[in-house]
């Protein structure tokens, strides 16, 4: 691929672009699309309103549609990546959850997939890629938690919300309704999810992996075995403890203890 020429490949209700431009700017502009940026060389820039997220190779920026932007490349290096525009409402058909804008590692499986559907573009399993694509960006994404948010609490004014917390905050470690959540609180489901993001940056279901990953270092650096802890906070699956442990963390359950 020559510097400065794109390759695209179009789905139904999805956009994937190969991009090579470096030094690239982009002023303030909003998509009502999903975005996301996916280095493969050089560093990006997003300028939000009040936040610059940045991302190199093994990351990636995810943004949610309205959101205002600038984009810019770094001129010192070779500007490489992958673009991945996803319309709402095929995100909302594939089960896509709502997030704020951020950064996180670039999942293995999601830029595979990505890669494949730009260069196979008439595979048969297009449909089926598509979906399995904006699930696993989703899961990245609801594994995607800041550790430094600890007291939340202190962080809710709206009476609702500090409810609903003290509720997760109770019960994190069973099998918790969110629609039931939702429903206590007086609000659509919908709705549940936009207060939490607007006052934490959080959704409900990671609010509750965040209460469950804290407890299982407090157990894990008591020697207990990582089956145990795993079971102790609420997963039924082991495998799955220790992947969303390693997102939130960055380190596997052993590591941690050891």
């Amino acid at each position: 691929m020559k510097q400065g020429q794109d390759i695209a490949a179009k789905f139904p209700g999805i956009l994937i672009i190969h991009q090579k431009v470096q030094g690239m700017h982009k002023p303030r502009h909003e998509h009502e699309d999903h975005e996301i940026f996916i280095p493969l060389s050089g560093e990006i820039h997003i300028q939000l309103e009040d936040e610059l997220l940045k991302a190199g190779p093994g990351k990636m920026i995810y943004l949610p549609p309205g959101i205002e932007h600038s984009f810019s490349s770094s001129s010192d290096s070779e500007g490489e990546r992958l673009i991945c525009l996803i319309e709402n409402k095929t995100w909302q058909k594939y089960l896509g959850g709502n997030f704020p804008a951020s950064t996180l590692a670039a999942g293995q499986l999601s830029k595979e997939l990505v890669f494949h559907l730009l260069l196979h573009p008439q595979t048969k399993a297009t449909r089926a890629m598509c979906e399995t694509l904006v699930q696993t960006l989703s899961d990245l994404l609801e594994n995607n938690i800041k550790p430094e948010l600890i007291h939340l609490l202190g962080k809710v004014k709206d009476e609702r919300l500090k409810k609903s917390l003290y509720l997760i905050q109770a019960a994190f470690t069973e099998k918790l309704s969110m629609d039931k959540l939702a429903k206590d609180a007086g609000l659509s489901t919908r709705s549940f999810n936009r207060l939490f993001l607007d006052e934490l940056g959080l959704t409900p279901k990671q609010v509750m992996t965040f209460y469950r990953i804290e407890k299982a270092k407090d157990l894990l650096l008591m020697k207990k075995s990582v089956t145990d802890v795993a079971l102790d906070v609420g997963y039924q699956s082991v495998s799955q403890f220790i992947t969303t442990f390693r997102s939130v963390t960055g380190q596997l359950p052993s590591e941690f203890r050891a």
